[in-house]
């Protein structure tokens, strides 16, 4: 996906907590392949797994301003907690409360072959403009038709939140 924007990916022992906070402070697109963990009873701590650790809502919470579009691509780590008292928690509404404007992630677990190859397609279009919900219904709708594996993948992905169009280059 960095190739697409033309940035450098943080991967192995560098996509650490700290740098991949540092990485998403400020940016406008994230895209986070990891581990997911949703914690159903403190969802709080529900995190993505980096080199060194976890990295969870706290760590969300130091951030000056998060990216505008968020990509979790890890599994069940879209999908939101509603404990005692009907507010939603988990890692994508902590991006959306800390002020992401939209946010794509996964409500089931996902395979990461046709993960890969839906996150391409996806990040292509929304390179080349197109809204991200658009990007993410089209591409689902193509891929859909190819297999059922990439059609259960397609289907995993949801988008919340306003809008986003990246300003072209």
């Amino acid at each position: 996906m960095a190739a697409i924007y033309q940035t450098t990916a943080l991967t192995g022992g560098s996509a650490n907590v700290q740098a991949v906070t540092a990485a998403l402070d400020g940016a406008d697109i994230a895209h986070l392949a990891a581990h997911g963990h949703l914690h159903l009873h403190n969802p709080l701590f529900s995190s993505l797994q980096f080199a060194d650790g976890p990295l969870t809502v706290y760590d969300l919470e130091r951030l000056n301003r998060t990216p505008q579009l968020v990509v979790l691509a890890a599994c069940d780590i879209g999908r939101p907690v509603v404990p005692a008292g009907d507010e939603l928690l988990g890692l994508s509404a902590a991006f959306i409360a800390q002020g992401t404007r939209q946010l794509v992630a996964s409500v089931t677990a996902i395979p990461d072959a046709q993960t890969a190859h839906l996150m391409t397609a996806f990040h292509q279009a929304v390179a080349a403009g197109v809204p991200a919900a658009t990007a993410l219904a089209d591409t689902q709708h193509r891929l859909a038709a190819e297999d059922p594996a990439s059609m259960a993948t397609a289907a995993a992905f949801i988008c919340i939140g306003g809008e986003y169009t990246r300003a072209r280059a």
